[in-house]
């Protein structure tokens, strides 16, 4: 009789956040790793414990315990602490390509200052898996992935061939009943064995060859006893051998050849819950995430790369950003399947990270605007795919509009001085605060001249934005004039010219391109 090897994976699944807010999670994290380290560090018998895959777990912890940094990195080091890759475990559907991409970019990036990451591309718990997760793992350097949901029936053994539609391939250990099968071990060799026994009838021929046994499940803690109760069970009996082992240990031995082939991507409910509910629960949810995804990938970035300096990257800005979003797109988070205070949270990450990327793509598109020899009016395509239509623009108003334009507003211009006493004269410029007086008015320029009869400001107002107009120093020095001459009369002229703002059909403008504003004439089809 051949003895079965039964390999033991100690680990805790972590739900950053779920039925409970995330801080309530990460009291009960802290209360894990502080527990787990020593054990780790004085124990040989418990020799090896996986932190789910996830960085976000590490850096949860260590905001809280930073001193414990040191003794973490030794751990993960020496094999003893398994971590990453990704930095969260996401919800695959539901977040972007380039958001899962980030992921395991951000996960490989934090995962090498700890010597780095686990080399599985371990997905224990997502409500199905895309098409393209092998070809987004072989060009991370994985061969390995762990699932459970979503595995079809066609495939009837624990190990199998996973293909994405560009022809990439990893070998996929199959979860048949998930990732606690190993959770909650007794503390009782025979009932070890007994239990073990059960399961294997209860897999039956799913197993190939070894049994892997996934000890733990949903924010469980180590067993500390688990090496004691191993070594019992092995002296009892030869049907089985009991082994604590990491998941890359176990799956360098696993067998590669004659396995079941699928492709595309994995989204069968035969044999787990597959929760496809979430894709519709909560849409606001789901809308606050497209349009942050959006924001960051085709406007914030691009046109930064476009339009600034290398020197004005936003870098930090980014990264920010993209750890808002990653973080929400972990699988408890952005399904929106949690309680009130979680989905408040992940609303509130969605609009900080929308907040920086808009932000940011409006520094960049001001940026162009600067660059330009030409004042004159341009439209600027913000998009990747060519693209004509309707643009709504402020122009002067000195000549009657054209018939190819819909006038939507007018101002006119506003000539000739007010004479102020020097108190209302400081009430004035304590209220203009920067170049910006309405959405189409912007101080261009402030000029402070002085007689003997009083002191003159002409402020010089016009439709777009112009920079480094020297509003504080004008401020500055007008405030010491009116020090010296507190009785002097302060005239006070605006010019602004008169403005109108016109909506006008433009020709197509190729994707992330410009071209000068040329109205195109607005004609009607025929009847």
């Amino acid at each position: 009789m051949t003895t079965r090897r039964i390999a033991i994976v100690p680990h805790t699944h972590w739900d950053r956040e779920w039925y409970r807010s995330y801080q309530d999670f990460r009291l009960n994290l802290i209360d894990l790793v502080d527990t787990l380290i020593p054990l780790l560090e004085s124990d040989d018998s418990y020799p090896y414990f996986m932190l789910d895959g996830q960085m976000a777990v590490v850096d949860d912890y260590l905001e809280v315990r930073p001193e414990a940094e040191e003794r973490l990195r030794a751990l993960a080091a020496a094999g003893r602490i398994s971590m990453g890759p990704w930095y969260i475990l996401m919800d695959e559907f539901l977040a972007s390509g380039e958001t899962i991409i980030r992921n395991l970019q951000m996960g490989l990036l934090r995962g090498a200052a700890f010597g780095g990451t686990m080399d599985v591309g371990y997905l224990p718990d997502m409500f199905g898996h895309i098409a393209q997760m092998p070809q987004i793992l072989r060009l991370g350097g994985f061969a390995h992935t762990v699932v459970w949901r979503g595995v079809p029936s066609a495939i009837t053994k624990t190990g199998f061939t996973w293909e994405a539609p560009d022809g990439s391939t990893v070998r996929a250990e199959y979860l048949p009943v998930g990732y606690g099968n190993g959770a909650a071990l007794p503390d009782d060799a025979k009932t070890l064995i007994q239990r073990t026994a059960d399961h294997l009838q209860e897999v039956g021929t799913l197993v190939i060859d070894d049994l892997l046994t996934m000890n733990g499940s949903d924010h469980l803690m180590p067993q500390p006893f688990l090496g004691r109760v191993v070594a019992e069970a092995n002296d009892l009996q030869d049907d089985f051998f009991f082994e604590v082992t990491s998941l890359p240990k176990y799956l360098a031995t696993a067998p590669t050849e004659g396995l079941e082939h699928w492709k595309g991507e994995l989204r069968s409910g035969f044999r787990a819950n597959m929760l496809m509910g979430v894709t519709s629960n909560r849409v606001d949810v789901k809308r606050m995430g497209g349009r942050a995804e959006r924001e960051l990938e085709r406007r914030a970035e691009p046109l930064a790369a476009l339009f600034q300096e290398p020197a004005q990257w936003p870098q930090r800005l980014l990264e920010l950003a993209w750890k808002e979003m990653v973080r929400n797109s972990a699988h408890d988070s952005i399904c929106a399947c949690s309680i009130d205070d979680v989905v408040d949270a992940v609303l509130h990450r969605y609009a900080e990270a929308r907040t920086i990327a808009t932000g940011l793509a409006d520094r960049a598109t001001k940026s162009f605007a600067r660059s330009l020899a030409d004042a004159g009016a341009t439209v600027l395509n913000p998009v990747q795919r060519t693209r004509s239509g309707v643009v709504e623009l402020v122009v002067g108003a000195t000549e009657p509009p054209s018939a190819d334009v819909q006038v939507i507003s007018e101002r006119t211009g506003l000539p000739g001085s007010m004479v102020l006493d020097a108190d209302t004269v400081r009430t004035v410029l304590g209220m203009l605060q920067g170049p910006r007086i309405d959405n189409d008015a912007w101080v261009h320029d402030v000029v402070v001249e002085e007689d003997e009869e009083g002191i003159d400001i002409t402020v010089s107002v016009g439709p777009d934005e112009r920079h480094n107009v020297p509003i504080a120093q004008a401020k500055a020095d007008i405030y010491t004039r009116l020090a010296a001459r507190p009785e002097a009369v302060v005239r006070i002229a605006l010019n602004q010219p008169p403005i109108r703002r016109i909506a006008a059909r433009v020709a197509a403008v190729a994707g992330y391109g410009w071209r000068a504003f040329e109205p195109m004439p607005l004609t009607h089809p025929v009847a």
